[in-house]
Order: C-alpha cells, then structure tokens, then sequence
C-alpha cells in the first residue's frame, strides 16, 4: 500500500503556501495566492517553482526556490511535533502489524521526509520511500513502478493512497488502483473524475480490508470506466 505524505499524512499545505508566499516576497516578487500554492500540492519542487514563475527569468526562478527551501525547512525543524492528521499514526501501524506492506510516494524531498520520519519514528514501517530527488515529479509512474520493485509487490497487489489530481494520475499510468481522501487538498468529486477508485472519508475507513478491496474492485471494473460507471 503506497501512501503520498501531504494532504494524506501530514496536513502540511497551509507551511508549504507560507513558505512559498515568503520566497515570492523575498525574492521581490509578487507571490502566488495560497490556493494557487495548494492546488499544486503533489508535485516535485521544482515542477511546482516553474509553474508559479513561469514569467521569470531563470535566475529568478532559482532564488525563488532557494529561497522557498531555506524557509519550509527552517519551519519544519521549529515544529514540536509534525502536523500529521489525527488517527493516521494509528492507522499505519494497524496496517504495518496486519502485515500489509507500506510505501511512501511523494513530492517532498529527501531531506523533508527524512525528518518526517525521524520524528515520528516511522522509518521501519515502510518497505520503500520514493522522494522527489530520486524520480520524476508526479504524475510520472517512475515513483510506484521502483517503490513495487523495492516491495516485491505488483500491480495486482498495490493500491495507493492520495489526495491530489496527481496522485490519481500517477496511479492510472502505473497500473494500479488509487484510493483518493476527502481531508486533503483537493476534492473528492476532482479525484473522483481523475481515477479514484473510492474515496476513503475518515483515516478509520483506511482499514486492511478496505485497501484491498479497492483492489479486488479495480480488477472487477472494466479499462477505462470508474467503480461508479459499471
């Protein structure tokens, strides 16, 4: 079971629009909305950076980004605790103990989830974590074809877990089924119509038999049609 990190683990968006605005600021340019920042949650840094800057000039665009690190990873070290949704520790450890494999997919870096990790003390849970330096941004499969591999899973057998437009594509294009959640950043009518195979309301509904059933269900409805289209 592959899990994306914000907006499905970590409520971290309003920290990544912050940081971002700041950069702009600092940088000396007009910066972005915060829901601008937060519908492009899901992608790489640097994906992310050429959106937003797409009308500056190179130099412009690295500042901004140097800037945007500097400032969301100061944050995150000052955080007594990172900011991960109620019930989530509980759930993966659930899943972990019922012997279910567990992976992370994600936009963040290395270092970022590192420190995620660290904090919470998560590292042993998962089998394969996939960041941002060592693939290409989503919605590229590269993440969940080399997080299988590392696993010893297959398609039949993964389903992964998100909360963004991205995550859904990144699963259709690897094979697999996706469970989009309604607490993260993007809505579950969007996910819906971008390939979520159901969407999870509540972490509790993110049980070992719920997950995989959604792959049970995914292998039931025909190529191209969504469980609510049979």
């Amino acid at each position: 079971m592959l899990f994306d990190v914000d907006g499905t683990i970590l409520d971290g968006g309003g920290l990544i629009a912050d940081s971002m605005i700041g950069a702009f600021r600092a940088a000396g340019e007009t910066p972005p909305t915060r829901t601008d920042v937060m519908r492009l949650i899901g992608l790489s840094l640097r994906e992310m950076i050429d959106i937003l800057t797409r009308n500056l000039d190179a130099d412009r665009r690295d500042k901004v980004q140097a800037g945007y690190r500097t400032r969301y990873f100061d944050a995150i070290v000052r955080q007594i605790d990172p900011p991960v949704f109620p019930g989530t520790e509980a759930m993966l450890f659930d899943l972990y103990r019922a012997g279910v494999t567990l992976g992370i997919t994600t936009g963040k870096s290395i270092r970022s989830v590192g420190h995620l990790l660290d904090s919470m003390d998560w590292h042993r849970m998962f089998a394969s974590v996939q960041c941002a330096e060592l693939n290409p941004s989503k919605p590229s499969p590269e993440m969940v074809l080399k997080a299988m591999e590392e696993a010893g899973h297959g398609p039949r057998t993964t389903v992964l877990v998100g909360d963004s437009r991205y995550d859904m594509q990144m699963a259709a294009r690897a094979g697999i089924p996706a469970v989009g959640v309604s607490w993260g950043y993007t809505a579950p009518d969007e996910l819906r119509a971008e390939g979520a195979t159901a969407i999870a309301d509540t972490v509790g509904d993110l049980t070992e038999g719920f997950l995989r059933q959604v792959v049970g269900e995914a292998e039931r409805v025909p190529a191209g049609l969504t469980r609510d289209e049979r």
